[in-house]
Parts: C-alpha cells; structure tokens; sequence
C-alpha cells in the first residue's frame, strides 16, 4: 500500500512539471522579425543617434538620396529647409531620447517603424515626451535609409498602399528584382 502511494505522488508531481507546449518554438520563430526589419531598425537607430548628436553629416549619411533632394528642393522654393528630415534646419525641437514602438514591414525593402521621441522645446523650456512619429525606411545602395519622418502619426495611420503609391522609386531595383523571383520561386512559377 505504502509503494503505492509513493508512486501515485510520483507520478502526481511529474504530471504537475510544465512542459512547454510542442509549438512554442514555431511561435518564437513566427514572433521574430524579417531580416529587413531588423536592418531598418539598426538604421533608424544609428540615424536617430546622430540627430541626438547632433551629427549632420552623419545623419544625412543615414538619409535616402531622394529625400536629400526633396529637402534641397524645397529650400531653393522657400528658402528654408522645413522638412521632418531636416533636424539640424529645425530649432523648434531638439530630440533627446526615443524609443522604439512598432514596425511594419511593407514589402520586400520598405519597413515603417513608430517610435516614441522625447523632445526639448527651447521656445517653451520644457520637453514633450513620447511623441509618436513613423519613420519610413528602404533599401537602397546595399542597405537601409531614412527616406520619410511622419511626426504625430502612429503605425496604424499610414497604410501599405499610401507607402507603395507616394514613394515610386525609393527601393532599388535590385531588391525588387529579387523580391520577385523569391516568389515565383515559392508560386511555382521559377525557370
């Protein structure tokens, strides 16, 4: 009787022991994020680094090519360089801190990443905190840029679409090239 007992409570606690579920792993695979992600979040970072800084070069580095041209663009209309890209024109807001919120993968080479800023304001000596702005990014020239700033708006406001429709030509055409044999590849539709 006494052997009994022991090996119902034996066999009680080996039940009580959590085995992880047979699919934890997909899950943690299903969680991580893409490649692309994971670059255009290194870039940002690197980028907004530098506007802490106050690195300009360093920032326009980290800069699309044609967004630089839009900014230049819009300096030689107005005179002055208001752009969400342009910090180092901007003495309204000075970043401080940021931190990372959300991403969004758009298609192959275009990653939307919120994040919350910290901002002094020399005009009213105080700091806004977690502002939200989405940071459009692309792949282009081997490696992720900042191509846009959407400041106030959360990764909910901008869609896909909007993305796809008013940045025609900020991804190379390597990586769409790309993008399209991968899925053919995986379609059936490969040579």
């Amino acid at each position: 009787m006494l052997a009994a007992l022991l090996l119902l409570s034996a066999a009680a606690s080996a039940a009580s022991k959590v085995e992880p579920p047979p699919d934890s792993s997909l899950q943690s695979m299903l969680n991580e994020e893409s490649a692309d992600v994971f670059l255009a979040k290194a870039t940002l970072q690197q980028y907004l680094s530098r506007v802490v800084r106050k690195d300009w070069e360093a920032a326009r580095r980290l800069t699309h090519p044609k967004a630089l041209s839009v900014i230049s663009q819009l300096k030689r209309r107005t005179g002055v360089e208001r752009h969400n890209l342009a910090p180092w024109a901007n003495r309204d807001a000075e970043l401080k801190t940021f931190r990372f919120i959300g991403t969004r993968q758009v298609s192959p080479g275009a990653v939307l990443v919120e994040v919350g800023e910290d901002s002094y304001r020399p005009e009213e000596e105080g700091m806004s905190v977690d502002d939200p702005a989405v940071y459009l990014l692309f792949r282009s020239r081997g490696g992720f840029l900042v191509a846009d700033k959407k400041a106030g708006v959360e990764l909910s406001d901008v869609s896909d679409q909007a993305v796809r429709v008013g940045y025609p030509g900020y991804v190379d055409q390597q990586v769409q090239a790309q993008a399209r044999r991968e899925s053919a590849l995986f379609d059936g539709r490969h040579r």
